[in-house]
């Protein structure tokens, strides 16, 4: 009986792998809300957009931006689920709302083992913050020379989950939540975007 109280609660997101669609160039396409499967309070919307050039997101955020608060994006190029470690096609990216300590953005991968890549260098990637009253928006681009095996034309598919932490308050994820699973560590769990 004591075995059952160590137990943790299942989160309803284990049970359901989330798959949507992303269109190419133009409109980006606002990614479902996980949060009820999750848990979470909502306070951000991530849009994204692809093209053979790369990743393009928006992050429209309820709140005004506070040192500590960033976005971690993971991607994983070939979005592989059959294995259960980091391969040289992921990627953990964080953005910061603004500069902290002269850096927006930068890739933090993880490797264990030989099947990597070269980090991608700070100077790659395009960050532009607008603070409105209330909130703020982030225009996030990620160029292909930064997405290790991007390659549209051959593999539709991405393997992707965010975390949006916050000074206050619990983070925001979408598909799979960090109380439950190291998301640095388990891209097998990650969400499908579709190449469309």
């Amino acid at each position: 009986m004591s075995a059952l109280k160590d137990l943790r609660p299942f989160s309803p997101s284990g049970f359901f792998q989330v798959r949507t669609k992303i269109h190419r160039g133009g409109r980006k396409q606002v990614l479902p809300d996980t949060t009820g499967l999750l848990v979470e309070e909502k306070f951000a919307d991530l849009a994204v957009s692809w093209s053979p050039e790369g990743l393009s997101f928006t992050a429209q955020v309820k709140k005004i931006p506070e040192e500590g608060d960033y976005l971690e994006l993971f991607i994983d190029t070939r979005d592989l689920k059959t294995t259960n470690s980091i391969t040289r096609f992921c990627h953990h990216f964080l953005f910061y709302p603004e500069e902290v300590e002269g850096v927006q953005a930068l890739e933090v991968t993880r490797f264990r083992g030989e099947d990597k890549h070269e980090l991608a260098d700070s100077s790659l990637f395009i960050v532009d913050t607008t603070v409105k009253r209330a909130s703020y928006e982030m225009e996030i681009g990620i160029p292909q020379e930064a997405l290790h095996g991007y390659n549209p034309s051959e593999f539709k598919r991405l393997g992707f989950c965010y975390r949006f932490v916050r000074k206050e308050g619990a983070p925001q994820h979408f598909g799979i939540s960090s109380r439950f699973f190291a998301l640095e560590k388990h891209p097998e769990l990650w969400a499908t975007l579709e190449l469309t």
